[in-house]
Formats: structure tokens, sequence, C-alpha cells
């Protein structure tokens, strides 16, 4: 395990490593504006209260939950948290880590030169270079043409499938050096802190490693940076008012990474998103998702798994709707959430048995449905996706 522990609290213990442990409530009320993320969508209906600065004293959110607020507060400015904000920032980064400096490894494809020889030439095969460079026939090549070189294939050399996977933490506890508030408006004797707990996966063995690895670790710094800036600036404008009155766990973010499928041509993560700030009527969640082709270290869109001559988004629309119809919280709004539009399935998941499909928060249902996914077994979407692409090897393996 790769930790790093940041803790910039100068008033409050180290507790942060129990950070997980605390037993969250998946009731809420409303949602707050989510990180932004790769795979958010346009016109997602939206929760009544969209922003941290929102959740005060002049939300226009449900009257049935009102804002908390610290009485007769005066706008200040936190200069020594936003310091150990950027520390918490930087704390992302494990020192191994190397950002790629170049696109992935290629050949030029030269006079008397067939895919045989130049899969002989990597130590390789047909195969792999057609799946990697989405080749129909193995026999149409042309002089000057560049080919990606895919890495060795599992089969063909000893070790595990797919890449060795390292949890990274990043853990900080900062201190939002004001007197924290409680749900009665009262103060509770303690100084308000800002709570960070996200561990996320770093891989190993394939060459676009470090193509992958610079993506996650920019979007965990990304995650933390908006989230401290938006946290800090609420305390800031508002106070530390504080609804979690039992916990006193008031400002803080989680994100909690799971490995779908890692196999030696495809890694697929889902990423759950926990998060709560100081006078908020409740936490919120969400789930990203990011699925990577290993030949290459670029993300795939749920587009390139499946044929463009066929009608797959009514057939991933119709069996989707279908499936969320018996799941908790979700009500009418599936019918729009999952309509035949591909925006609605970006985010997505492969797995061994099938495509996993999640939603964007209050979509397809209430607040308990931001977490919500379900499963399509690839045999029945059979004619739709792309032929001899990846999914059709998931499907093979299945048989």
């Amino acid at each position: 395990m790769g930790g790093h522990f940041c803790n910039i609290d100068k008033v409050v213990p180290s507790t942060c490593g129990n950070i997980g442990a605390v037993k969250r409530s998946l009731s809420l009320f409303f949602v707050f504006g989510l990180l932004a993320a790769s795979c958010s969508s346009e016109g997602t209906p939206a929760p009544p209260t969209t922003t941290v600065g929102d959740l005060f004293a002049d939300s226009q959110a449900s009257p049935t939950v009102p804002p908390l607020e610290v009485p007769g507060w005066e706008k200040i400015e936190l200069s020594e948290a936003r310091e150990a904000a950027e520390t918490c920032v930087a704390s992302a980064r494990p020192p191994e880590i190397v950002l790629p400096d170049e696109g992935p490894e290629t050949v030029m494809v030269e006079a008397g030169d067939s895919l045989g020889k130049i899969a002989e030439r990597f130590d390789s095969t047909v195969d792999a270079f057609m799946r990697a460079n989405a080749l129909s026939d193995p026999n149409k090549l042309r002089v000057g043409q560049m080919l990606l070189i895919p890495r060795e294939r599992p089969d063909e050399v000893e070790g595990q499938v797919g890449p060795a996977i390292t949890m990274e933490e990043v853990t900080c506890v900062i201190s939002a050096s004001v007197e924290a508030y409680g749900p009665t408006g009262e103060p509770t004797g303690t100084t308000g802190k800002i709570e960070i707990a996200i561990t996320w996966p770093r891989i190993e063995g394939p060459r676009e490693a470090p193509k992958v690895n610079g993506r996650l670790l920019g979007l965990t710094q990304g995650a933390v940076n908006e989230f401290l800036d938006d946290a800090i600036s609420a305390v800031e404008d508002n106070g530390y008012a504080c609804r979690e009155g039992v916990t006193g766990r008031c400002v803080w973010l989680e994100h909690e990474y799971e490995i779908l499928l890692s196999n030696d041509e495809l890694l697929s993560m889902r990423n759950t998103v926990s998060q709560l700030v100081s006078g908020a009527a409740g936490e919120s969640a969400s789930i990203r998702t990011e699925t990577f082709d290993l030949f290459t270290g670029d993300l795939l869109s749920i587009v390139d798994l499946f044929d463009p001559e066929t009608d797959w988004v009514e057939a991933v629309s119709a069996e989707a709707i279908t499936r969320l119809e018996s799941e908790p919280w979700v009500d009418e709004r599936r019918f729009t959430g999952a309509s035949p539009d591909t925006i609605n399935f970006t985010l997505y998941n492969l797995t061994q048995g099938g495509l996993v499909l999640s939603f964007a928060p209050y979509s397809v249902g209430g607040s308990g449905s931001n977490t919500v996914s379900i499963t399509i077994p690839y045999r029945s979407l059979e004619d739709y996706w792309v032929p001899n692409g990846l999914v059709a090897d998931l499907l093979a393996a299945i048989e």
C-alpha cells in the first residue's frame, strides 16, 4: 500500500485514518453541485440546490430542510487553510509516478512488410496488432501506414493477467481555524476541520501505464483541489456550520474505487464519490467511471464498443429501462434518464459478465438512485457489439 498521509490540522488530533469507518446515511434531501468529471452530461435534471454557496443563509433549497448558518458571521479569509490545501493536493502525487511525454510506440509499414513480419519483429502476434489498430483485414496494409505496437500478451509471457494495481491513499485533515457550530446554532467548543480520504489505483506493467496513471493522478488532484476550494470558500463566507451533531463530521470528501475488470486489454473502474460541506442538509453521493484500452492507454467511450451501423442506443435503452423498474429509489424518471440518448449511458463499466450502467444523480429517480447500477449481460446485446472488438473477446471467454 503506497500511503501518503498529510496531517495539517494544528488543533485537532490526527483521526482521519478512521474516516472510512463512519456510517453514512444515504437518505439525502438534496445534492450540491458535483465535482466536474469527464463523464458528466448536459441536460441532466438538476437537484434543487446546485452550489456550495447556496447551502447557507441565501439558499433556495427546499424549505423543509433549511440550511444552517453561523449567527452574526462576517466574511473572513482563511489563508492558512488555503496553504494547507495546496500541500494536501500535492501529497496525492507519489514520487515514482512518471507522466508521459510522448504517445504509444508505433511502427511505419515499409515496402515488403506484412503484418506477420511486423508482429514477429516485435515478438507479438497478428491478432494483437489487428486489435490494437482496429484492422479488419491483415492483408490490407499500405506503405507509410503507422501502426500501434501492442505490448506482449500474458498468454505469451509468464505473469499475471492484466496490470499490477497498487492503491494509493490521499488522507488529509485541515484545520479551518474557526470555531465549529452545531445543529442548534451553538458553538461546539472545537475547531472546524476539513477531511479528505481518497484511495485511488495506480497500475504497473503495460507500456501505457504512465499515460493511465497520469490521467488518474490528474483526476484525483483535480477532485481534491476543487472540493477544498469550494469548502474553504463556504467557511470563509458563512462560517463552519455543522448539521452532523452526533459525529461532528461536517466537511469531508471520500472517493472509493472498485476495479470491475482488469485483464491484458482492459481496465475498467468505478468510483463512488461522497462528500459533505458545512451547512448542508446532508451528504451527496455519485458514481464516476473510467475504462481504459491498455494497448493505447486511452479512455474508451461507450460508442467505441458498439457497431455504429446498428440501433444499439435503442437496444441499450430498452434493456436499461426494463432492469431499472425493479431497482429501489427509481421512479418514472427512468423513462427520461435511460431514454435512447447516447449521453445517458456514458457512465458505464465492463465486467467479465456484462455491461454495467450507472446514472447521473436524479436522472432515473430520487436521491437514493445516485449510486444505483444495473448489469446487462453481453448476450442481451449480442447483435450490437463491434464485430471482433473488445467485447467480442469477453463474450468468447464466457462461452
